[in-house]
């Protein structure tokens, strides 16, 4: 009895760290904290895209540090704060440049898990369903849409043994911000299609134990943009992520695979940098 009363005391909290180790960077998992965690996760990200279509900027550096801050409202419940800042650096044809601050629209996202299944072990199969909107922060239009955009979405989540999958759809209804810049994707004028697919791979500890402090990942993920322009771009998303019990960080780079774009800049790369704390 004594042995299964410690199996128990550590099985439990190891089953919810496996779970949670299963979000990458730039795809939703069907995890959220417990009733009354808050997660806060800030991501800096360096992009770089190529000439603007029919424009006259022949190159634009970017650098955003996004903040989120996730709090569990209840079980199956939880409820994502957005604030992205936004660093952007514009060559020209004509041999000028410029340098521009702002803060893009704001974000708030509510998440129900709607299934849950958990096995043995850290296994799982989880969906959940996603429901928010992003709107104006009170900047220019440079870099705030000025409108209310909502977006709807679901995501799978199976986590089994040492492997993690992530599958997400995210549909975002954009309401006229037709003179904003549009440079990343997914805030122009017309709607946007989030399909992003997610694999991770824990390469150490092989199996959890009662002394397990953390865990160390290899990442990859698919990122795709439909916009109902008819423009469409995946990018490939390798990385590697460590997660501890109240701290994470992770590491990811980014290049398109397919680019079949024609109202907005195609990107050369990118890199991001991302930290999270549990409390």
């Amino acid at each position: 009895m004594r042995k299964l009363g410690k199996y128990a005391a550590w099985c439990t909290p190891l089953l919810a760290f496996g779970a949670a180790g299963q979000e990458a960077m730039y795809t939703e998992a069907a995890t959220m904290p417990s009733p009354g965690v808050v997660v806060i996760r800030p991501l800096i990200n360096y992009s770089e895209f190529e000439e603007e279509p029919g424009g006259e900027r022949q190159e634009t550096e970017r650098v955003d540090l996004t903040t989120t801050v996730q709090y569990g409202i209840a079980r199956a419940w939880s409820v994502r704060m957005e604030v992205p800042l936004m660093l952007e650096e514009r060559e020209y044809s004509n041999g000028t440049d410029e340098s521009d601050t702002g803060v893009e629209d704001l974000g708030v996202t509510f998440k129900w898990r709607v299934y849950k299944n958990d096995s043995a072990g850290v296994n799982t199969s989880r969906i959940a369903l996603l429901g928010g909107a992003s709107f104006a922060s009170g900047d220019d239009k440079d870099f705030s849409t000025q409108t209310v955009n909502p977006h709807l979405g679901a995501v799978y989540t199976l986590v089994r043994g040492r492997h993690g999958f992530n599958q997400e759809l995210t549909y975002r209804l954009n309401t006229g911000q037709d003179d904003v810049d549009n440079t990343g994707g997914g805030r122009g004028p017309d709607d946007a299609l989030l399909y992003n697919t997610a694999y991770l791979y824990r390469i150490a500890p092989a199996k959890y134990s009662a002394d397990s402090t953390g865990a160390w990942y290899v990442t990859g993920e698919l990122n795709g943009l439909y916009e109902t322009n008819g423009d469409n771009e995946i990018r490939l998303s390798p990385g590697v992520m460590f997660e501890g019990w109240n701290f994470a960080f992770e590491v990811m780079g980014q290049v398109p695979i397919i680019s079949d774009l024609e109202d907005r800049a195609d990107m050369r790369f990118g890199v991001g940098l991302g930290f999270r704390w549990t409390f």
